[in-house]
C-alpha cells in the first residue's frame, strides 16, 4: 500500500492555481481539481445566480464534502496535490464572518496536508471569468485569511513565488 504525501496548492483567486496544477500533474503525481467550479457550475444550471453568497453555508458543506472524498482517495502515486484544500472553506466563510457548524472545524482538524502551498495575488496575470466572483481588489483579503487559516491548524504556508509556471514547478518539486 502506498503512503500518499497529500500537498495544497490554494491562494488568491486568480494566482496561477490552475495553472501551476496542471503543470505539476504527471507519472509521479495526482492532481485534483477545484471542487467548488463544478458545484458552481451545477448551481448557476439550476437557476442560482451567485451560489456562495445566496447560501454559504449549504455550498460550504458541499466543497468540505467534495474535498474530504478527494483527500481519501487512494491513487497509484505518491504525491496528490489538491487545488485548494478543506481549510479554504473555513477561510472563505471567515471572510465573509458567516458563522458556521463546529463540525465543519473538526473535519479541518481531522484532515491536514503535509504541505500548504499558497499563491500570492498577482496583478499581472489576475483575469476574470464565471466563477471568480472576486475582482483583484479583494484578492489581497483573501490572500491574508488563506494565511491565517492554514497556520492557524499547523500548516503555515509556503509562498510560491512570483516566476514563470515553469520555474513554479520548479519551485515547488524542491518542496514535494
Amino acid at each position: 500500500m502506498i503512503t500518499h504525501k497529500r500537498y495544497v496548492l490554494t491562494g488568491a483567486p486568480g494566482s496561477g492555481k490552475t495553472t501551476l496544477l496542471h503543470a505539476l500533474n504527471g507519472n509521479k503525481t495526482t492532481c485534483f481539481p477545484e471542487v467548488f467550479r463544478k458545484l458552481f457550475t451545477e448551481a448557476q444550471k439550476r437557476g442560482v445566480k451567485s451560489p456562495f453568497l445566496n447560501d454559504p453555508v449549504k455550498l460550504s458543506q458541499a466543497i468540505i464534502e467534495g474535498r474530504v472524498r478527494d483527500f481519501m482517495t487512494e491513487k497509484i502515486t505518491e504525491i496528490h496535490v489538491y487545488d485548494r484544500g478543506i481549510h479554504d472553506a473555513l477561510a472563505y466563510l471567515d471572510d465573509l464572518k458567516v458563522s458556521y457548524p463546529e463540525s465543519f472545524k473538526e473535519i479541518a482538524r481531522r484532515h491536514t496536508y503535509d504541505k500548504a502551498f499558497i499563491l500570492p495575488p498577482w496583478k499581472e496575470i489576475y483575469v476574470n471569468d464565471n466563477e471568480r466572483i472576486e475582482n483583484f481588489e479583494k484578492t489581497d483579503a483573501i490572500h491574508q485569511v488563506l494565511l491565517k487559516a492554514y497556520t492557524n491548524y499547523g500548516m503555515p504556508p509556503i509562498i510560491v513565488p512570483k516566476l514563470p509556471v515553469q520555474e513554479r514547478v520548479a519551485f515547488m518539486n524542491k518542496h514535494l
